[in-house]
């Protein structure tokens, strides 16, 4: 009885033993298959990371392309802004300017008619100068 239960030990043994090496080659399979996962996984968070930058400078780009452009078209508006108002000033400092020189040739007119008015009630005085050594 002896020799009949250790030859069944022995065959358990060897059972395990390959159970253990199948196992073991399962687990080698294991922890390479959850490196190359890891891998994977941080190759791909590299990746996410490296295309959310890229978006976010495109944006910017974008951004700022943008705001360039609105600028220009401010600067532009405020260039059609300034000179509307100089045209509008200058027109006006025109209207002005003729205005002014009608009153003056008014007032210059009216003043000649005064001037010509006391001259004519004013006695003709006629002075003559000479000259002694």
């Amino acid at each position: 009885m002896f020799g009949l239960k250790s030859k069944v030990r022995a065959d358990e043994v060897e059972e395990v033993r390959v159970e253990i090496k199948t196992l073991r080659t399962a687990k080698q399979k294991i922890t390479e298959e959850l490196e190359t996962l890891k891998l994977k996984k941080r190759l791909e968070q590299e990746e996410i990371t490296h295309l959310t930058k890229i978006n976010n400078e495109k944006k910017d780009q974008e951004v700022s392309k943008r705001k360039l452009e609105l600028e220009k078209e401010y600067a532009g508006k405020i260039t059609m802004f300034k000179e509307a108002q100089t045209e509008k000033l200058v027109e006006l400092h025109r209207e002005l300017h003729g205005k002014m020189e009608t009153r003056f040739n008014t007032e210059l007119g009216n003043l000649k008619e005064i001037y010509k008015g006391i001259m004519g009630k004013m006695p003709d005085v006629t002075l003559a100068l000479t000259k002694k050594l």
